[in-house]
């Protein structure tokens, strides 16, 4: 009777232990033999022999894993890692190659009552529906995105890059097609992470262009301390070409004087810009929203008047933990055949993270960008001067200020 109820008790141990994970399992059977051994229900002879079979068994279990594990090991290790946590992802094992697909849709809406205008702005607009691609092979990058907001499509981005380091650490880079001029700070911000609905009045215009043909070098410290860019393009392809008679060349340099952390520093950049004539030069700006039809705010320099341009602009940025403030001035003179034209303006950004973040620092060029969360804001806008050139004659656009407050 002892036998048979010693060799139930073995088998219900043995069953039992084997329903538990495989570490669980062995140091289950292992408590457990040794209370029996402990009880007398189980001779140490017993005891010895079950726990060396239990040791072989974890030995063999555990080179099954092992095998299982290099199988698959083997088996992709020529498959690419897809990642999706906040993007979908698709890149090399090794880091050889990557693909991104990219995009944004981004809907306005605005309803106004604006008391010295023809015209109140109220309305809808999908203002942003742009697709695209990016990625790497080896050290050359490529990008590509396009937006069909409108009903037309707008090539954005469309170039082929390069980038590596030099002995001494510092970066550089090259890239040939579309891309940012280097040379306006809020220009060069994303509208993803813009703070605003809308960017300065003087930001991705004519006056601080965004985005044109040619090719832009950079170069950086391996900190990103400080940054140096240059570009030589040729207008925005339109149509798959550019049709500009005259070359723009602009650069762009900023500096980090100070940097405790990336929630702690101060940046200053500055921005110098040069352009060919022959083109014309045609900008106004809405005052309220994209969508509102009154344009108080414009310059007109016929092709036969033009003979270039030359601006600069500086710019400052501090972050604080969640406070973070951002200013920027431009100067823009555009050279006629009836004198100079001189368009200033500046912008001033300040805001706090109600969510206890820190606007986000990007160690690239541009070195700055914003997070997209819940937060509160006010800006003060001004645009000092705003000439306009029709016929030959030159006529003044009073000065005009506009606080503005939104809530993301």
């Amino acid at each position: 009777m002892k036998l048979k109820t010693t060799s139930l008790l073995i088998a219900g141990t043995l069953f039992g232990a084997a329903m538990l994970p495989a570490q669980a399992n062995n140091e289950a059977m292992a408590d457990l033999l040794k209370v029996l051994r402990d009880k007398g229900t189980i001779s140490a002879e017993d005891y010895n022999m079950l726990k060396n079979a239990a040791a072989a068994d974890q030995e063999k279990t555990e080179a099954a894993q092992a095998e299982v594990k290099k199988q698959v090991a083997e088996a992709t290790a020529d498959m690419p890692k897809i990642t999706t946590d906040g993007k979908i992802k698709v890149e090399s094992r090794d880091g050889a190659w990557s693909f991104q697909p990219i995009g944004r849709v981004m809907w306005d809406a605005i309803d106004s009552d604006a008391d010295d205008l023809a015209d109140d702005a109220q309305g809808t607009e999908l203002r942003r529906a742009r697709l695209g691609f990016s990625g790497s092979i080896y050290d050359w990058g490529y990008k590509f995105e396009a937006d069909f907001a409108g009903g037309d499509a707008s090539i954005k981005d469309a170039y082929v890059s390069y980038g590596n380091k030099f002995s001494n650490g510092v970066r550089y880079g090259v890239k040939m097609g579309q891309s940012h001029v280097p040379f306006g700070l809020n220009t060069k911000i994303s509208s993803k992470y813009m703070s605003f609905m809308d960017r300065p009045l003087f930001a991705d215009t004519d006056w601080s262009p965004a985005r044109q043909s040619g090719v832009v070098a950079d170069l950086a410290a391996d900190d990103y301390r400080w940054t140096f860019s240059a570009g030589l393009t040729n207008g925005g392809l339109s149509g798959g070409e550019t049709t500009d008679n005259g070359s723009t060349f602009a650069a762009r340099a900023s500096f980090v004087p100070y940097m405790a952390s990336k929630n702690q520093l101060i940046q200053i950049g500055a921005g110098y810009l040069t352009r060919g004539g022959g083109d014309g030069f045609d900008d106004d700006q809405r005052v309220v929203s994209h969508i509102d039809n009154t344009k108080p705010l414009e310059l007109v320099v016929a092709p036969s008047a033009d003979d270039g341009s030359d601006a600069f602009t500086i710019d400052a940025m501090a972050i604080f933990g969640s406070f973070h403030a951002m200013a920027e001035y431009l100067d823009y003179t555009n050279d006629t055949t009836a004198g100079d034209i001189d368009t200033t303006g500046y912008a001033i950004e300040a805001g706090y993270f109600l969510t206890g973040e820190s606007l986000k620092w990007k160690k690239v060029i541009p070195l700055v960008s914003h997070q997209s969360l819940n937060m509160a804001h006010g800006r003060l806008l001004h645009v000092s001067k705003t000439w306009k050139l029709t016929k030959s004659q030159v006529t003044l656009l009073q000065a005009m200020k506009q606080i503005s407050s939104h809530w993301v």
